[in-house]
């Protein structure tokens, strides 16, 4: 063997070193395209993947809110990605429908919406021409409605018919609601009409025929002790055809009706 062949021949441990140096660069070159296609993968599912439309909407804590009701503020169908879904305008949305108080909307995968609503209370009805709305505290109109059950009405109320929805602006009915929004719930459970021809003559009906008098939406704590020591007394006694007259809770006043 000459000399030149000898000084060409490549060191084994030189020549295993090259090798597993390439065998790492071709690793690391799979492992960058098998990263760049999971990305791909993972931005495909997200955004064009019918896996995660949304195939089911859950309604819980409605009585009166359905669920054709929030299809028609807003879309949740298999046309929304529900990763893409932003739950914060569906909120949006659904708090304007009439009954609804609050709502929580949540994600489940792999394609469900959960819609968590609280409701409003009818706190009376109001008899507008020949039609008849329940309305909550606020005075928001809930829905018409043909019989008030256990809500007091209230008649005579002179503003354009409502859509549900609306909040009504009469001074009238937002003193009623605020004097008998103050009443203990026993005295409410008892009111059966409200009369408010004036904010200062606002008159109660009870179940038993008696009419409490009682003025503007003022001193109503005084109010409210006086009267339930008077209806005490009254029904006591076995009289129910009376007025009481709270309009000054230092004097009131008891009288029969005419």
């Amino acid at each position: 063997m000459n000399d030149s062949a000898v000084r060409t021949r490549t060191d084994p441990r030189i020549s295993r070193r090259r090798k597993a140096v390439a065998r790492t660069k071709k690793r690391r070159a799979m492992v960058r395209a098998l990263v760049v296609a999971g990305v791909g993968l993972a931005g495909w599912v997200t955004f064009f993947s019918p896996l995660l439309a949304i195939k089911e909407v859950k309604l819980s804590g409605a009585e009166h809110t359905t669920a054709a009701d929030v299809a028609r503020v807003v879309d949740l169908d298999s046309s929304t990605n529900l990763l893409l879904l932003k739950t914060d305008e569906v909120a949006a949305a659904v708090k304007t429908l009439p009954w609804v108080k609050s709502v929580s909307v949540d994600r489940k995968l792999p394609g469900t919406v959960r819609l968590r609503v609280t409701e409003r209370r009818p706190a009376m009805a109001v008899a507008i021409g020949e039609e008849r709305y329940l309305i909550d505290r606020r005075a928001r109109v809930l829905s018409s409605t043909e019989a008030a059950e256990g809500v007091p009405m209230l008649a005579g109320l002179r503003v354009d018919l409502p859509q549900p929805g609306d909040r009504l602006s009469s001074t009238q009915l937002k003193s009623a609601l605020q004097a008998f929004s103050a009443m203990p719930r026993r005295l409410r459970r008892d009111v059966q009409a409200v009369f408010a021809p004036t904010v200062e003559r606002i008159t109660f009906q009870l179940s038993d025929g008696i009419q409490v008098r009682y003025g503007a939406a003022e001193e109503m704590a005084s109010k409210n002790e006086v009267l339930e020591v008077l209806l005490a007394r009254l029904r006591g006694e076995g009289r129910s055809a009376f007025y009481v007259d709270v309009r000054v809770p230092e004097a009131p006043a008891v009288s029969p009706l005419p």
